[in-house]
């Protein structure tokens, strides 16, 4: 537990720079993912717009959790928030803590959680869902700039993952 947060930097070689500037980008991507809304959704009536619907993934939790919608709040919280943050903070200790040994044990918890990373994709998938099943044929559904900076974390935080694949 002494070496748990023992600085031991990893050499910054071009393949790890990559890496930690990816996984950098990548926390930036969740949460702005997470923050910004992820879609609008509009009914109109006889020409007239009867309302309007936006809301982030994080606002969906509280609205969820707030109309007693409980296990789906904390699973979009714990699939979208929680599971990416976690990784993210493993990945962040690979860098700069801990034993080689240790190192290797994180890496490898990573890679054993990485069917968890789909998962993140499964919430909002479900989000996306429960805000359709309000959809009837007068409504309009847009998605919104957190589903594509949710999206691009998706992918710049698995590239960070692959290009860090190999301990060096």
């Amino acid at each position: 537990m002494n070496n748990l947060f023992k600085l031991n930097i990893i050499p910054f070689n071009i393949r790890n720079t990559i890496s930690f500037v990816l996984l950098i980008a990548s926390f930036i991507l969740l949460y702005f993912g997470v923050t910004e809304p992820m879609m609008t959704i509009s009914a109109e009536y006889a020409g007239q717009e009867v309302f309007k619907y936006k809301q982030s993934i994080l606002q969906a939790v509280e609205t969820l959790y707030e109309e007693g919608f409980y296990l789906v709040s904390f699973l979009i919280l714990f699939f979208s928030v929680m599971i990416p943050v976690l990784k993210g903070v493993v990945i962040l200790w690979v860098f700069f803590f801990g034993e080689v040994s240790g190192k290797t044990s994180a890496h490898n918890f990573i890679f054993r959680i990485g069917r968890w990373s789909m998962a993140d994709v499964f919430a909002v998938g479900a989000f996306i869902a429960y805000l359709g099943s309000k959809a009837s044929s007068m409504l309009d559904a847009n998605l919104e700039i957190g589903f594509y900076y949710f999206t691009g974390y998706c992918i710049v935080s698995l590239l960070s993952l692959q290009v860090k694949s190999k301990m060096s």
